[in-house]
């Protein structure tokens, strides 16, 4: 018995059943798993070829001992500064702490590498929901996006929502039910993400639901390569990654890629390792339907300080799933892009949305968050505590000075 396994029957948890799925469960618990692989990040020299053939690195682990040496190396010069310099302990400790989440999710980054299944495996029906609203012609090229998967046709039913637009998006997605075969639904007015993704529901009987944003578009594999993620059937949900398609726009844009790489490959690969993704984006994420339809009334009515929850909807998803006791993971090699904002005005509206939806999140999370695998937990409650205290600590320094 593992000691995670002997620690939930101490306290008396007892594991999630498994759930029904389309498919047989046997099908997915004696599936073979495809032979492990190298990292992506092997296989980027222009990111990553010079430092690699500097420090020799050829194998995840290289790249850990060395993330871990210059963390080691950092803690020692700044053991030695401290020696001459006075440092207040709560300040000090507040460093420690944030430094060691850093190298904690750059040490996962490194060595994050999950166990999916063989290709072509299990190719389930898939039904995507794109929900939009004032998209315009991007809408047509999301939906192009999955039109071009390499994917059976005949089990792939995409779902294209008009939120109650008012310019020519319900005109495009016209268009894309015409050349494509897609199917669309057009709101008289606007319901919101959430409404219009349960409308989605009500129109499909596929075993896994993908849900997408309207301005993404999804490489032609993502759709097979996310899938391979459903190695357990405890999973029941599944990130992918997500990068900048309008990267090269201006400085706000090419900043952007970095914010996404951290998100994505750092903070989801240390989540993921320990399969409790606190968040499977909705740029580009794939759910067991049935787990969907049983969290979608609680979801649907979801409120905070009595206010119902109009943001945050791929956290607030998530969190249901993860306290339920289901897994969630990220794969890497499920690539999509993203438009992002170009404007600092819309870039800081969109991060106050986010940010107010971690903070929401945070605190729903922090009651059954306990429950997951130790590094989980560790890394959960350790960001909550620095994000809660970064305020505090920035203001008594700013203001009354150390003492």
């Amino acid at each position: 018995m593992s000691f995670w396994n002997g620690w939930r029957r101490h306290r008396g948890l007892r594991s999630p059943p498994l759930f029904n799925m389309h498919h047989p469960r046997a099908e997915v618990q004696t599936s073979p798993l495809a032979p492990q692989k190298p990292l992506a990040w092997l296989d980027a020299p222009t990111r990553f070829g010079g430092l690699s053939k500097f420090l020799r690195i050829e194998r995840p682990s290289q790249l850990a001992f060395w993330i871990l040496f210059a963390a080691m190396a950092s803690l020692i010069l700044f053991i030695r500064i401290s020696n001459v310099f006075t440092y207040h302990p709560v300040f000090a400790t507040y460093g420690v702490v944030v430094g060691a989440l850093i190298i904690a999710r750059y040490v996962f980054f490194a060595l994050y590498n999950p166990p999916l299944l063989a290709p072509d495996v299990y190719e389930p029906e898939v039904a995507a929901i794109i929900p939009a609203k004032n998209e315009s012609m991007g809408i047509y090229a999301t939906a192009r996006s999955l039109a071009e998967q390499d994917y059976p046709s005949e089990k792939l039913t995409v779902v294209l929502i008009n939120d109650g637009s008012t310019d020519d998006t319900g005109s495009w997605m016209d268009r894309a039910a015409t050349d494509f075969g897609f199917k669309v639904i057009h709101l008289a007015e606007h319901k919101g993400q959430r409404a219009a993704i349960a409308d989605g529901m009500h129109v499909h009987g596929a075993g896994v639901t993908a849900l997408i944003d309207s301005d993404v578009q999804l490489d032609r594999d993502a759709l097979r390569e996310i899938l391979r993620g459903f190695c357990s059937p405890r999973i029941a949900a599944v990130c992918g990654h997500t990068d900048v398609e309008n990267a090269e726009v201006n400085w706000l844009t090419k900043m952007q890629t970095q914010q996404y790489f951290i998100a994505f490959r750092t903070f989801r690969a240390l989540e993921g390792s320990f399969r409790s993704v606190i968040c499977c984006s909705g740029a580009f994420s794939v759910y067991r339907t049935c787990v969907l339809r049983r969290v979608m009334k609680q979801w649907l009515s979801q409120t905070f300080l009595g206010v119902k929850r109009t943001f945050g909807d791929d956290r607030g998803l998530t969190n249901l799933i993860l306290r339920d006791g289901l897994e969630t993971i990220y794969v890497p090699v499920a690539r999509a892009s993203t438009i992002v904002p170009e404007t600092l005005s819309k870039y800081m509206k969109q991060q106050i949305r986010w940010r107010r939806s971690f903070f929401i999140e945070a605190i729903i999370g922090a009651g059954h968050m306990w429950r997951r695998p130790l590094g989980a937990a560790m890394a959960f409650y350790g960001l909550l505590l620095v994000t809660l205290m970064a305020p505090f600590i920035v203001g008594y320094f700013l203001v009354l000075g150390p003492a």
